[in-house]
């Protein structure tokens, strides 16, 4: 029961701090959370089926881990609020976030309460994948804003 609260809370609470995050920030930078959810969704389906990893506990009755709903999306348009522009520096804030999430995390607290367990990947391989997905989500965002379109045609 306690898992279910813990995963429940991962995928509401973040939620609860875009009360803090100016309306047109939310309009600008939700486009790229939702990104993210559909590519972590793709690289948690791929991880599932080549055994990279198992989760034994979901939020019920969600069946991907809850926090591809709540902590990903939410993060992303948190980082991109204090980032976006200044390409390296989300470089390194994302890895240290991803550091963070991943061994502190997942690794270690969900590890331990038995709520997924990492077989044929590594923590860091994890780490290097969602910072791989970082950058191509930040390219997304570039062309969301129109970045890449010439002017003056």
């Amino acid at each position: 029961m306690r898992n279910q609260i813990i995963l429940w809370c991962i995928f509401i609470l973040p939620w609860f701090t875009l009360f803090f995050m100016k309306k047109e920030d939310i309009k600008r930078y939700m486009p790229v959370g939702l990104f993210a959810i559909f590519t972590s969704a793709i690289i948690l389906e791929i991880g599932h089926t080549l055994r990279w990893w198992i989760y034994n506990e979901t939020a019920y009755p969600l069946r991907n881990i809850s926090y591809l709903y709540g902590a990903i999306p939410v993060a992303t348009m948190w980082l991109f609020k204090f980032t976006y522009g200044r390409f390296w520096l989300y470089v390194g804030a994302d890895l240290l976030l991803n550091l963070i999430y991943t061994l502190l995390f997942e690794y270690y607290f969900l590890g331990r309460r038995g709520i997924i367990e990492f077989e044929r990947v590594s923590p860091m391989l994890d780490v290097f994948a969602t910072s791989a997905l970082g950058i191509i989500i930040y390219g997304f965002h570039m062309w969301q804003e129109g970045i890449f379109v010439k002017k003056g045609t």
